[in-house]
């Protein structure tokens, strides 16, 4: 009974070691690097999806710098905007620039954002905590303010946004919001609090985006913005960049963070990472996978560690389809280090056989021996 408990501890242990060993890794940051690369992979081996058609963005970009010039600029540019974008039926403009400091311009740019009726301004805050931005003449003709908070990882990519911080919602909820004209909870997956990790569409350059130019000189008329959210932004160079899945060598500008956000708000799009209790699966999948990896072929191993890595990466791949972000190194990790561990284990037990056989037939000649010195002094007989 003993030896066979004693059995059964040994298969199961070293996956239980594999499991808390890649734990610990995960625990401390180790995993995150590789983890966040194949999130990255992920977006490609899934290719670009199409841009939903009621968000645009107006960019500051080159050739607006090149005929206005070097940003920031006087603010009647912004109200000339407005005015041009009064046709626009049933749209919704969202600024992603703070109007934080006093101008001349700041009672025009607000009777012409309460003329519109639909003008959502940007809002932040300082590492104190102080509010920058809209200035109170500005905010006076806006309907709304939304956050522009953006946390990238420490590689840099932006993967997920808060959806409310100091209890203001993101610019890119708020629009969203008011172009809908339902509650902001209809739209988010979970608890509203929570952050929401963005489901990148593709490269920038394939959104759609007009320059502020162009629609500023006419080129581009104000009914293609009908019914539509319409986010202003910068997207010269040298100033508010972002690193995304798909412009990683090249960063593209900020105000596609909401751009993004708001496509995943009205396509209920967002990235998904299932709420599971990873680390006793990871016990109890591990040891059971260490378990019946014992006293096996080596080639038979081989052969289950890659249709179980290869079957988790197949079903990774399709879960990403289907919006659904999950883990793929800690799973990895936990297969190839039980194997490991088991290949240990049974060099092991190996090591100790020979040393029990040797006990025993140590004991026998000893045993002999004792039989042999008996038999050359008996015992008298009276």
């Amino acid at each position: 009974m003993k030896n066979g408990l004693r059995k059964f501890g040994w298969r199961l242990m070293p996956g239980f070691l594999a499991a808390g060993l890649t734990l610990v890794a995960s625990h401390l940051g180790m995993l995150q690097p590789v983890e966040h690369g194949a999130y990255s992979a992920l977006f490609h081996i899934r290719g670009e999806q199409p841009w939903e058609d009621e968000v645009a963005v107006i960019e500051i970009d080159e050739a607006s710098l090149n005929a206005i010039g070097p940003f920031p600029w006087p603010r009647h540019h912004y109200t000339d905007l407005i005015k041009a974008l009064m046709d626009a039926e049933r749209s919704i403009i969202a600024f992603d620039i703070l109007f934080a400091e006093s101008s001349r311009d700041d009672t025009e740019l607000a009777q012409a954002m309460a003329a519109h009726g639909n003008v959502i301004l940007a809002t932040a805050w300082d590492p104190q905590g102080g509010v920058i931005g809209p200035n109170a003449s500005v905010m006076e003709g806006a309907r709304s303010t939304g956050h522009i908070h953006n946390q990238a990882d420490p590689d840099g990519i932006t993967r997920s946004y808060q959806s409310k911080v100091n209890g203001t919602l993101a610019l890119s909820i708020t629009a969203v919001q008011h172009h809908r004209q339902q509650s902001f909870s209809h739209f988010l997956p979970d608890n509203p609090n929570q952050d929401l990790w963005l489901n990148w569409r593709g490269t920038s350059h394939n959104a759609p985006r007009y320059s502020f130019i162009d629609v500023l000189s006419g080129k581009v008329s104000a009914e293609t913005f009908s019914n539509k959210i319409i986010f202003v932004g910068y997207t010269g160079q040298g100033l508010d960049t972002m690193t995304t899945p798909y412009n990683h060598s090249l960063p593209t500008a900020g105000v596609y963070q909401h751009i993004v956000a708001a496509n995943n708000l009205l396509a209920k799009d967002h990235l998904k990472r299932l709420t599971l209790p990873v680390g006793l699966l990871l016990v109890v999948n591990s040891s059971l996978f260490g378990y019946l990896l014992f006293n096996r072929r080596f080639s038979q191993q081989v052969l289950m560690n890659l249709i179980l890595i290869i079957g988790w990466g197949g079903t990774v791949v399709i879960a990403f389809e289907y919006d659904y972000w999950l883990p793929i190194v800690m799973p990895v990790m936990a297969v190839t280090t039980t194997t490991n561990f088991v290949k240990l284990a049974e060099h092991i037990l190996q090591l100790k056989r020979p040393s029990r056989r040797n006990t025993i037939t140590d004991g026998s000649s000893h045993s002999t021996n004792k039989n042999e010195a008996v038999s050359k002094h008996p015992v008298s007989s009276y």
